[in-house]
């Protein structure tokens, strides 16, 4: 199905941009480094000893103490030919991690191993503490009820309206009665700024690019999963609805300490939302560590990489 038109999404995105209220004249405008220093506050945060205060976010947690929801620990894979060589890395409770690369490297291969769409050749992947290469299928899928996906495309159901599409996985795999349903597919659609009482009953040939998108979020969440696993988020999507969906994975992290795995080619969106960066090239992870530590290295690969940014 083709886009909306750009009148549409327009009115529709710009209406629901990631502000805080109306924007005051001459309010400066927040940069890409402000960003960062932004992302930089929060790593402090969660790295402080301090306790946590009444109604803080859950994400502000320990570092130091807290667990690893996700790890890879020396992992290979080939199919014809090498797709991923000692590939290792992990994520913390409420951390987002990016994963960036060229095409072709294995990016979107990590995602299916998480998910146990596929199992390495050699090495281990853990899922909450959990070694998931070794478990038949009924256990599997236990565990992938712990995580949402959003596709590349948001991969709704085109004949159905979108409160059938966040419905679905929640009669698929709850015992939620209907009310109990539509309470939830409410929550999910207010927590990614679109109107319940507006879209639940469209179809996605009737909304936006960013729209459909929010909505594959808001789908991927309809289980209350501890881990949000995205296939390239923002692409095809103009800047605007793109800073939407990007404020969207960090407030996710932020208001629900969700730990998230985001596959994209938007190096800045990446350097918005991650808490660290994974770097795959010559199916390897060349580098791991803070957008800050990223930008500064004088690491040849890694200047190419980022280009002007």
């Amino acid at each position: 199905m083709t886009d909306n038109p750009e009148g549409r999404r327009g009115s529709d995105d710009r209406r629901q941009a990631p502000t805080d209220g109306p924007v005051a004249p001459n309010t400066p405008i927040r940069r890409p480094s402000d960003d960062l220093r932004v992302r930089a506050a929060i790593r402090n945060e969660l790295a402080t000893d301090r306790p946590i205060e009444p109604g803080e976010l859950p994400a502000l947690v320990n570092e130091r103490t807290a667990e690893n929801v996700i790890a890879l620990d020396h992992v290979s894979l080939a199919f014809d030919e090498p797709i991923l060589s000692d590939v290792s890395f992990t994520a913390l409770a409420g951390e987002t991690i990016v994963v960036a690369g060229e095409s072709g490297t294995g990016k979107s291969t990590i995602l299916k191993l998480l998910l146990r769409l596929l199992v390495p050749d050699k090495g281990t992947v853990f899922i909450d503490d959990e070694e998931i290469t070794e478990l038949n299928f009924p256990d599997a899928l236990k565990v992938r009820q712990k995580m949402g996906m959003v596709f590349q495309g948001a991969a709704l159901f085109d004949s159905m309206t979108v409160f059938e599409n966040i419905a679905y996985p929640l009669r698929e795999h709850t015992t939620l009665d209907e009310d109990e349903i539509e309470a939830r597919v409410r929550e999910k659609l207010s927590f990614v700024d679109l109107d319940p009482d507006r879209v639940m009953e469209q179809l996605p040939s009737d909304l936006s690019g960013g729209m459909r998108k929010r909505v594959g979020v808001a789908r991927g969440m309809a289980n209350n999963p501890k881990i949000m696993l995205y296939d390239e988020p923002t692409s095809g999507l103009d800047p605007l609805t793109t800073a939407t969906i990007t404020h969207l994975i960090i407030k996710l992290q932020r208001e629900l300490a969700v730990t998230s795995v985001v596959v994209t080619h938007d190096i800045r969106s990446a350097f918005r939302m991650a808490s660290k960066i994974a770097v795959l090239a010559e199916k390897r992870i060349v580098f791991f560590g803070t957008p800050e530590e990223m930008s500064a290295s004088d690491d040849k690969y890694l200047r190419d990489f980022l280009g002007g940014f």
